[in-house]
């Protein structure tokens, strides 16, 4: 069987992997869209391989970077089923629609490449299939899957493989996109045990999470500084699934227990509202914390009395109105689309407002550019100094650091495993990660370019 890395390769977005069977059989684990190689418009518009030869899709989560391509799949002619867990389906529904939203907007704007539309999201939905963790599923004679908890957003899963060819048994580990241990709502990864292969994200591969308080702690902070103190603004872009559900948590918890001022909370992004209701149907995925809370409470997960959230213009009108001190949580983390934009492009000349970016950012992402200290950036046509505050915060992050890797590497190593493929990480990051691990496992360690086949 043939391994080829098609996406995630030295690089944080758009994963794709694809197994090849001796008999022809192919698997593809996700199928995301690209947001770094912008020198090249055709990577996410066309496939490396033949999309009508893929036999299955398995998807690790519902992040646009590992499953936002797969409509377009569809229409490059995939039949087979796209499967996941039922968090997961409900998810991608509303992500590929904001996705085609988007693809709309930009190339009206700047006459980029358009993927898909909503008649490939509603075919694609059609091949949706959906699977608990733990529960063995065979696909043909010669290949069963198993999903087990990857932590990261609600319904993320690792895929463990097991294909027999030539009447020998391997299995095969994909972790997908692993969660930060003791992350807020998520439930910690479960390792794969027994594997021959480990394809593994490395997001974090040479850092160490600096903040060593609590989400709470570091809230109450920033919140009296900016909002309290000098009656600013705080603005937290945060990705729609997962991270903006964490914020609004705390800072739930933190309004009910008196410990901040009625300050107005904002939430604004649709996608992050209808991720809310998945979170709240789907509570079941979701860590003891969190379940507890939604049975003592009786009622949603991120209800509070000082929350508003903007749905309609009316909404937008009365949140751009407000003259006071509030906080604005608004997608997409990254700052690279949707309504984010519009608040960075109001407030960033503001010195009285604080952006606190609460994740990862992309080199070349207009995040990253405000990370690097950047005193002036180009946003929605025009160029503006940076007055505002940028700080950036790794309390709520969804991956493990350098460190939580190693730990989830120790807890999966056994006697039979014998490659290790990094992917989902930067290069530099994962070559020092590669030399922290023990010598035993370095030797195992492949660093995969994008194209690059191996025989397993």
């Amino acid at each position: 069987m043939k391994y080829t890395c098609w996406g995630a390769a030295k690089q944080v977005t758009g994963s794709m992997h694809l197994l090849q069977l001796d008999s022809g059989y192919t698997i593809l684990i996700d199928c995301g869209i690209d947001y770094e190689d912008k020198t090249n418009k055709e990577i996410n518009a066309q496939f490396p391989f033949d999309a009508r030869e893929v036999d299955v899709l398995i998807l690790t989560h519902a992040h646009i970077d590992h499953s936002g391509n797969i409509p377009n799949l569809v229409k490059h002619g995939f039949k087979g089923e796209i499967i996941c867990t039922e968090p997961t389906a409900y998810l991608l529904e509303k992500l590929w629609i904001d996705s085609v939203n988007i693809q709309n907007n930009n190339s009206k704007r700047r006459k980029s490449v358009r993927l898909y539309g909503f008649k490939e999201v509603k075919d694609a939905n059609e091949q949706l299939l959906t699977a608990n963790f733990y529960e063995r599923i065979e696909l043909n004679e010669a290949v069963a899957f198993t999903l087990l908890e990857a932590g990261h957003i609600i319904g993320a899963a690792s895929v463990r493989l097991e294909i027999t060819e030539n009447n020998e048994t391997k299995i095969i580990g994909f972790t997908g996109d692993l969660g930060n241990p003791g992350s807020k709502l998520i439930v910690d990864a479960v390792p794969m045990k027994g594997l021959d292969v480990l394809v593994t994200e490395t997001t974090y591969g040479n850092r160490h999470h600096k903040e060593k308080r609590t989400p709470e702690e570091v809230l109450i902070e920033r919140v009296t500084k900016t909002c309290v103190n000098q009656e600013g603004r705080l603005i937290i872009p945060a990705f729609s699934v997962g991270r903006t559900q964490a914020i609004l948590f705390t800072l739930k918890k933190l309004f009910n227990e008196g410990k901040l001022p009625p300050i107005r909370v904002f939430a604004d992004s649709p996608l992050a509202l209808a991720s809310n209701n998945i979170h709240n149907r789907f509570s079941d995925y979701l860590n003891e914390e969190t379940r507890n809370d939604k049975r003592d409470t009786e009622g949603s997960l991120f209800d509070f009395k000082s929350l508003y959230l903007v749905e309609d213009d009316d909404d937008v009108e009365d949140m751009e109105m407000y003259r006071d001190a509030c906080i604005i949580v608004s997608s997409a983390g990254m700052l690279e689309g949707g309504r984010i934009q519009h608040h960075i492009s109001d407030h960033i000349q503001n010195p009285l407002c604080t952006i606190l970016i609460a994740g990862f950012c992309s080199p070349g992402t207009l995040g990253a550019q405000l990370l690097e200290g950047q005193s002036q950036i180009r946003i929605k046509g025009k160029d503006k100094y940076v007055y505002a505050t940028v700080m950036q915060t790794d309390v709520f992050s969804a991956h493990p650091d350098t460190q939580g890797l190693q730990d989830y590497f120790a807890a999966s190593d056994s006697d039979t495993l014998q490659q290790i493929f990094f992917v989902h990480g930067e290069d530099h990051a994962m070559h020092d990660l590669k030399e922290l691990l023990p010598a035993p496992l370095q030797q195992k360690v492949t660093i995969p370019s994008r194209g690059e086949g191996f025989e397993l």
